[in-house]
């Protein structure tokens, strides 16, 4: 058998064992080259090397279970990966979006077809008048059953961070404004969105004013990143980062189910700039769920 017959049953071995840690050691062996000579050999056949043609393999054979509805975080953890966080990193670099859109395209089709029972209708929504420690359990559920990995510590100093620069402040129905980047952060948790996205819901009111020397000093580059791509979406309705992107559309979404306490004057505007700006954005990059209540709000207001 000559070297490129072993190399493409080498890649047949590697499907063949998708889930299984390998390594180059492994894979040289079990064609019978050297490392070197098998590393050679492989990249002139696939144009690319053994282990990057691994890690390809594992994250095509994960997006296909996400876009069939299976949990972003099960994937990973199958193919290789310890962290949400990490999974979507190596997942973005390689196909240049987010997983969370994956799982997105599976919610819209599931509605399309009518399959209720393989999707919730609608995007978590939490009472009225909830205390802001109670939205905060809330939050922390929503991670739990999406099986979103986060760091309790981290995520609760984002939170009470949050909570300082919004002290004094009151939504128009009452509540403590804080109460808003919660249910913010929430919808952004049932979408499956990672813990960094969901730290910068909690922080994005307060992005654009004074504050934002401190949030980068304490909440670090990733959540920064994510809020600058939420600034520009909101400027400009496009946004080089689809997180940012999802902020924006996750922060419209509890505006509108609060409308009712803002000025009647203002209804038909915001309402016919959800259904004119947001809710098509909402069908191309974000949850189906989203885009459908958008639209029955939006309606209902105008």
């Amino acid at each position: 058998m000559g070297a490129n017959d072993r190399i493409s049953m080498v890649a047949v071995f590697i499907d063949e064992h998708i889930k299984e840690e390998l390594t180059i050691l492994q894979l040289s062996a079990w064609a019978g080259y050297s490392p070197g000579y098998f590393t050679r050999c492989f990249k002139r056949k696939f144009g690319i090397s053994p282990m990057e043609y691994v890690k390809q393999r594992k994250l095509l054979t994960a997006a296909k279970e996400i876009a069939k509805g299976r949990l972003i975080l099960d994937a990973a953890l199958d193919y290789g990966w310890e962290t949400h966080s990490g999974f979507t990193k190596s997942f973005t670099s390689v196909f240049g979006y987010s997983p969370v859109l994956l799982r997105a395209f599976y919610v819209r089709d599931a509605s399309v077809k009518g399959d209720r029972q393989l999707m919730e209708a609608y995007i978590k929504t939490t009472q009225r008048y909830l205390k802001p420690e109670e939205l905060w359990q809330i939050l922390r559920l929503t991670l739990k059953e999406n099986k979103t990995e986060y760091d309790n510590a981290r995520l609760r100093r984002i939170y009470e961070l949050a909570e300082v620069l919004h002290e004094g402040e009151n939504r128009k129905s009452g509540e403590e404004y804080i109460t808003h980047p919660l249910n913010v952060a929430i919808i952004l948790a049932d979408m499956g969105t990672d813990e960094n996205t969901v730290c910068a819901g909690l922080l994005h009111d307060v992005w654009q004013g004074e504050y934002k020397e401190k949030i980068a000093e304490d909440a670090g580059p990733v959540i920064c990143e994510i809020l600058l791509s939420y600034e520009e979406f909101e400027r400009t309705h496009v946004s080089s980062d689809d997180r940012g992107a999802l902020v924006a559309l996750s922060d419209r979404l509890h505006n509108m189910r609060t409308i009712e306490f803002v000025d009647p004057a203002t209804w038909k505007r915001r309402a016919e700039d959800t259904l004119r700006l947001f809710s098509p954005i909402a069908s191309k990059c974000a949850d189906f769920r989203l885009r459908s209540e958008l639209d029955e709000l939006s309606i209902k207001f105008l």
